[in-house]
Formats: C-alpha cells, sequence, structure tokens
C-alpha cells in the first residue's frame, strides 16, 4: 500500500519542503521529487542510504549530490501520509539540533490543527 507525501503548511500557508525544493535548478529539483514519489511507492521497504531514521517519529530522506546533500525531514502520520516538515542541505555527519526541532515542532502543530479539525485530509 501507497503512502500519500503532502507538504507541512503552517498558518499563513507557507510550505517549507516545497520552498525548499523549488530554490534548486531543473535537474536537482527533480531528482529530489523523484526521490520523494520513490519514498511513497516503497516506504514500507527503503533503507539507508535512501533514508534514515532520526529519532522515535522522525526521519530524513537522503539526495546525494556532487556539491551538497539535501536533506528533507519527514513524519508518517494518520496511517496513509508521509508528511514532509523541514528541508535542509547537510554539510556535516549530523543533522544540526535546530532542524530536527523545527521538524518536531511543525509535526506538532500539524497534530493538533489535524485533531482541532483545522485540516482536513483526503483517504487515500
Amino acid at each position: 500500500m501507497e503512502k500519500k507525501a503532502i507538504y507541512y503548511e503552517d498558518l499563513k500557508g507557507r510550505k517549507y519542503v516545497k520552498d525548499f525544493i523549488d530554490n534548486f535548478e531543473e535537474k536537482t529539483r527533480a531528482k529530489i521529487l523523484a526521490r520523494i514519489e520513490y519514498l511513497e511507492k516503497h516506504w514500507h521497504e527503503v533503507r539507508r542510504p535512501l533514508v534514515d531514521k532520526i529519532d522515535r517519529d522522525l526521519y530524513e530522506l537522503r539526495v546525494e549530490f556532487a556539491w551538497n546533500n539535501a536533506r528533507v525531514l519527514y513524519a508518517y502520520m494518520f496511517k496513509d501520509y508521509i508528511v514532509l516538515l523541514h528541508g535542509l542541505l547537510k554539510k556535516t555527519d549530523k543533522i544540526p539540533e535546530n532542524d530536527k526541532e523545527k521538524a518536531r515542532t511543525r509535526m506538532l502543530d500539524f497534530q493538533v490543527r489535524y485533531d482541532k479539525g483545522k485540516i482536513r485530509l483526503n483517504r487515500i
């Protein structure tokens, strides 16, 4: 069964991961989007080096380029969804704690707004 990847969107309508991806040139953007599509279809079997678990509920999608390493932090939520929370260029071995905290905060915000009925998700 596939999962649907969706962008986290804040109260002002900003989609941080979409903005992150859109800032790349076309070839790089296409590679990241293809990796997200692959994750949707193969989420149950994909492992390192394509993805890695960061902590209890947070994962990173890894996209490597000759010049840098892009990461998209995400969470599996509500059985059918992959919520794309935060994007970053990784220059060190570890993901900076402030980037993990941004993703955790967005995940919690998404959950709270969903629970209050402020976010509706179509069943897939």
